[in-house]
């Protein structure tokens, strides 16, 4: 056969597929059923030299180029209008040798070819839309389990922000009741050591200096437990040189005071004074001086 010819034919096959796959309306007109009727007995006339035998890859092609562009048609309206052909064919027309033209079997084939095509295609989608549903279905899962990671991490910072905010409650209110504590044990220091300077000309300077280092050491020590409790809180940190130097030196001035007790510096003091006051009177007619008075210079001198 010519190949011209056979492309001609598989042209015409093609564009018979297409026109039936637009509408169903069409062939319920009895006219335009004659005519599709006249096309496919001259493409699949069994009186030529060369009976027309359609091509799958035509009915493929067709049928994809129509599913990939619904403006085209539709396989589903192709396969039923098939049907309706199948159904209502029935030879009448004559053949040029005086035969009767009948291809019912080439119209059973051309149905029978399309319909299963078209039962895969429609099968491929089903598997297709199957897959792309299971995809979609592991795609959401796993981001519901990712929404769920970053609920279970919100919740986990939102506790952890409540509970900083309930040791910031407790830190200020410590804090607060340390501050309170400073204030008190510093007033109650400051009136411990005004009684005990009132007192000062009733009692030994070494027991006024020893008792003020005592109560400076206490103080000192209670403050600054106070305030590093206070740094620990806030700042975080630990830091006890402050306090090992301020013990250091209030420790040295006791042992200071205790050595100087030891060595009488006072009394060497007043012995000096007293010795003074020896020259004095006898440099003066009178010499008047406070009872119990160490101190020079509250006497009054009256010159011979």
């Amino acid at each position: 056969m010519n190949l011209s010819k056979e492309t001609e034919q598989r042209n015409e096959f093609r564009s018979i597929l297409l026109e039936l796959s637009k509408s169903q309306e069409k062939l319920q007109d009895t006219s335009y059923r004659i005519r599709m009727y006249k096309r496919l007995e001259a493409l699949y006339d069994p009186f030529s030299e060369k009976p027309f035998r359609h091509f799958y890859s035509d009915i493929f092609s067709v049928l994809t180029d129509v599913k990939i562009h619904p403006e085209l048609g539709d396989i589903n309206i192709l396969g039923q209008n098939l049907d309706v052909i199948r159904n209502g064919y029935q030879p009448r027309n004559i053949a040029e040798n005086g035969q009767l033209i009948d291809i019912s079997d080439a119209i059973n084939k051309l149905y029978d070819h399309v319909n299963l095509d078209i039962a895969r295609i429609l099968y491929s989608d089903a598997g297709d839309w199957k897959l792309s549903g299971e995809e979609n279905i592991l795609n959401l899962k796993n981001q519901l389990s990712s929404v769920d990671d970053k609920i279970v991490q919100i919740q986990k910072n939102a506790e952890n922000i409540e509970e900083k905010i309930e040791n910031q409650q407790r830190e200020y209110i410590s804090i607060l009741g340390i501050f309170a504590a400073v204030v008190l044990a510093f007033t109650g220091g400051i009136a411990f050591s005004t009684s005990i300077f009132e007192n000062i000309s009733q009692i030994s300077v070494y027991r006024i200096l020893i008792v003020g280092l005592v109560v400076g050491l206490i103080l000192v020590n209670i403050l600054f437990g106070l305030f590093y409790y206070i740094n620990k809180i806030v700042c975080k940190e630990e830091k006890l040189k402050p306090l090992v130097i301020s013990n250091a030196v209030i420790f040295i001035l006791i042992v200071v005071v205790i050595l100087a007790w030891g060595f009488g510096v006072i009394e060497q003091r007043e012995k000096r004074i007293y010795g003074i006051r020896t020259t004095a009177y006898e440099s003066y007619q009178n010499i008047i001086c406070p009872v119990n008075s160490l101190d020079i210079g509250a006497c009054s001198w009256v010159q011979k």
